[in-house]
């Protein structure tokens, strides 16, 4: 099988597409979105609303439900400069266990203008359900290509309330 991958050339999946024709955000009425289909040597169009019109009577349809999070927080320094803070993965706990942590959390994070975090805590405040609230992160130490960042918030909220509503 092995073997099979490496005879694989990416180039045979390179094609040009143009950017109009790339969706940026996704349609209101989400069943009416385009659905390429491709049978016996033909491709056509069609939307997604009428897939199961394309699927044989015996297939087994598996539907993911999972939520992209807003992971990406932006921190403004006092001089301008933005620090990005783009949250990877959790730190020594499991997912579900740091979504419901209130009031800190700590995770292995990606950090843009890393040189430029030259402070020991940002802050920025927040708006959630119509409080104010303080977010401050704190960059702890080097864990790979990441850094581990522990977060701290005033309030009660969960850190999957937080992120949402800070993140991007």
């Amino acid at each position: 099988m092995l073997s099979d991958l490496q005879a694989i050339e990416i180039a045979d999946y390179d094609y040009p597409l143009p950017d109009g024709r790339i969706a940026k955000f996704p349609l209101a009425q989400r069943d009416a979105s385009k659905l390429l289909v491709y049978r016996q040597g033909e491709i056509t169009e069609s939307r997604f609303g009428r897939l199961a019109g394309h699927l044989p009577d015996d297939t087994l349809l598996v539907c993911n439900n999972t939520r992209v999070i807003h992971a990406r927080l932006l921190f403004r320094k006092s001089t301008g400069t933005t620090i990005e803070i783009f949250c990877l993965e959790p730190y020594n706990m499991p997912v579900a266990t740091a979504f419901e942590q209130r009031g800190t959390g700590s995770w292995v994070c990606l950090v843009g203008h890393n040189k430029r975090w030259k402070t020991d805590t940002l802050t920025r405040e927040l708006t959630l359900d119509g409080r104010l609230i303080t977010l401050s992160a704190s960059r702890r130490e080097k864990a790979g290509n990441g850094w581990i960042v522990d977060f701290c918030w005033d309030s009660d909220d969960t850190f999957a309330s937080v992120i949402e509503c800070a993140g991007l």
